[in-house]
């Protein structure tokens, strides 16, 4: 179970507030219109697009919330045992914490007027799991560290949005979406990297 990362922060941080409602089921994705977010943390909408340029930029840092979120989980999870439980860790986040992910890894930004904005120029925890993602599988033993992490990000990522809608179990209508896609991860895990059960 994902330790509650995203309220150890400052619990008046607006964009941490609604992570932390996001992956708890407080908040769906029907909610992520300024008016409902800026309801949500007791401002006007007004508010949210004065401190952070646009809903794009606020729902940016929401992300950046979870990305914190993720990492921790990951790194947690990367202590204690291999690239395959880091992988099905991925999957768990993705598939019990639906509505967070949908902001972190499938909202449609528009990455052109957060570059002008300069909301790209901070700190980037997503982009900094990315590298620690890297790091990991080339300290495994991978000769190709940034393809394998993008084959590994692909895979999931497809894992998550099958179980999401039902389609993962196909052929093992026994077996639940979720289960399938957490065994499939490790599996993923394991065929990229040989010793995937080996500790990182």
């Amino acid at each position: 179970m994902l330790r509650n990362e995203l309220t150890d922060g400052d619990p008046g941080d607006p964009p941490a507030r609604v992570a932390a409602a996001l992956a708890g089921g407080d908040l769906g994705i029907a909610d992520l219109t300024a008016r409902q977010l800026g309801e949500f943390v007791g401002k006007t909408s007004s508010v949210l697009y004065r401190r952070y340029g646009s809903l794009d930029g606020f729902l940016h840092e929401v992300a950046q919330a979870g990305f914190l979120a993720l990492a921790g989980r990951l790194e947690s999870v990367a202590d204690a045992g291999g690239l395959a439980d880091v992988a099905a860790a991925f999957v768990d986040f993705g598939l019990t914490k639906p509505a967070l992910y949908y902001v972190m890894f499938e909202h449609r930004f528009d990455w052109d007027a957060l570059r002008s904005a300069g909301t790209l120029s901070g700190p980037m925890p997503g982009l900094e799991l990315w590298g620690r993602i890297i790091s990991r599988l080339e300290a495994t033993g991978s000769t190709a560290p940034a393809t394998d992490a993008r084959l590994l990000y692909a895979g999931l990522h497809g894992l998550v949005s099958l179980a999401s809608g039902g389609r993962a179990n196909l052929g093992e209508l026994a077996t639940s979406d979720y289960d399938i896609a957490i065994a499939s991860a490790r599996a993923l895990a394991e065929r990229l990297i040989p010793d995937a059960t080996s500790r990182l």
